[in-house]
């Protein structure tokens, strides 16, 4: 994959900033109403409970989860980045992410790990309204935005919201339906990536359904623009080997857009 050169980058985030400074104004009358002290209290902000590999410059950002200054910005970066990247909205991203999953299937317990803001979670409490959900995230701000957009949405009653980390969640076995999340592993360092899908695995429920999706695939990604601390090690994984390694099934991988794909697959039955 051919990298940018120093002047097309700079010009890319030039432009991605010029776009956020323009979008902020409304994030911030949006979310005006946050009391961050309030909305954490109970959870952990410590640096010493966050993993090494999230207070890395994600995004070019330091400590882009543990502030909530920049967890503020992260829809906003998300609605300009995703469309001057991949050519789609972000929106549209997680829309076409919840409809792999056909509408008809029983689905009544849905996770998602590493929620961010809980779009993916929005986009499938839409799709399958019986469904209750455990939205969990290390980062407490992430979490008190996420249960902000869930109460706007009319979904609060169906949510609970826990600070988990991905790699020990501390659910018990075949517990979830659907266990769900995206644009977690660019994130994370390879040798943690496995650890996360073998514990995805454990708690799906026989029968029950994976799905993800991500970035960074192609000929053209985001990663020629913006440098990640762990893009070189996303890059070579193999997610259709380790997905099945885990011990999924009826995988698909499935390309979108320009450098996005979504897994989808299934824990088999037993």
């Amino acid at each position: 994959m051919p990298r940018k050169t120093a002047q097309e980058k700079q010009a890319y985030r030039t432009e991605v900033i010029r776009r956020l400074n323009a979008a902020m104004p409304s994030v911030m009358q949006e979310y005006a109403s946050i009391n961050w002290a309030e909305e954490v209290k109970g959870y952990r902000t410590d640096h010493e409970y966050y993993p090494d590999y999230i207070q890395a410059p994600i995004h070019g950002v330091t400590d882009s989860y543990t502030n909530p200054q920049s967890c503020l910005a992260w829809d906003a970066a998300m609605d300009v980045i995703i469309p001057l990247s991949h050519n789609v909205s972000c929106l549209s991203l997680r829309e076409k992410m919840a409809e792999l999953i056909p509408k008809d299937t029983q689905i009544d317990t849905v996770l998602e790990l590493g929620a961010g803001t809980a779009e993916g979670a929005l986009a499938l409490a839409r799709r399958f309204p019986q469904a209750t959900f455990r939205v969990t995230d290390v980062s407490p701000y992430m979490l008190a935005i996420a249960q902000h957009k869930f109460n706007k949405a009319g979904f609060s009653e169906r949510a609970k919201f826990e600070q988990v980390d991905a790699r020990h969640t501390g659910y018990p076995d075949n517990s979830f339906d659907l266990v769900t999340s995206s644009l977690l592993f660019h994130e994370t360092p390879k040798e943690w990536t496995p650890k996360i899908l073998k514990e995805m695995y454990r708690i799906t429920k026989p029968g029950g359904w994976v799905l993800y999706a991500d970035t960074f695939r192609g000929e053209y990604a985001l990663s020629a623009y913006i440098e990640e601390p762990w893009l070189d090690d996303f890059i070579h994984f193999n997610f259709e080997y380790e997905f099945a390694k885990a011990g999924f099934t009826e995988l698909s991988y499935i390309p979108y857009a320009v450098g996005l794909w979504y897994m989808v697959g299934r824990k088999i039955e037993t």
